[in-house]
């Protein structure tokens, strides 16, 4: 009878330690915006597309196509500021291109 309270005991020790670390340990949710960049130096115009962790697409008109990419680096940088004032960080940042055009992803999460 000792032994079986002292398994008891011990299982009942375990299961309170796992659901306190359960709440004490869970990750805070995170939610996910992408921001997509597309500059083209001809053909089509360029533009940034932001989708929020709703689903909720925001498009942003760029200059028109020319050589000096330049020209939308104010608009790209206001956008990018913009939503780290509403709470998210930069997480991540890929970038492709050829000669007529560059499209680069950033990853934002806000805890």
């Amino acid at each position: 009878m000792e032994k079986i309270k002292k398994i008891t005991l011990v299982v009942g020790l375990i299961i309170a330690t796992l659901l306190v670390l359960a709440f004490v340990n869970k990750p805070a949710e995170q939610s996910i915006l992408t921001m997509r960049v597309v500059e083209a130096t001809a053909g089509t115009n360029s533009s940034i597309s932001i989708v929020d962790e709703n689903g909720k697409l925001e498009k942003i008109e760029l200059g028109k196509p020319t050589k000096d990419i330049s020209v939308n680096m104010v608009k790209i940088n206001k956008a990018l500021n913009s939503i780290i004032e509403r709470g998210y960080r930069l997480v991540s940042t890929a970038g492709s291109g050829d000669n007529y055009v560059i499209v680069t992803t950033y990853t934002f999460v806000k805890e």
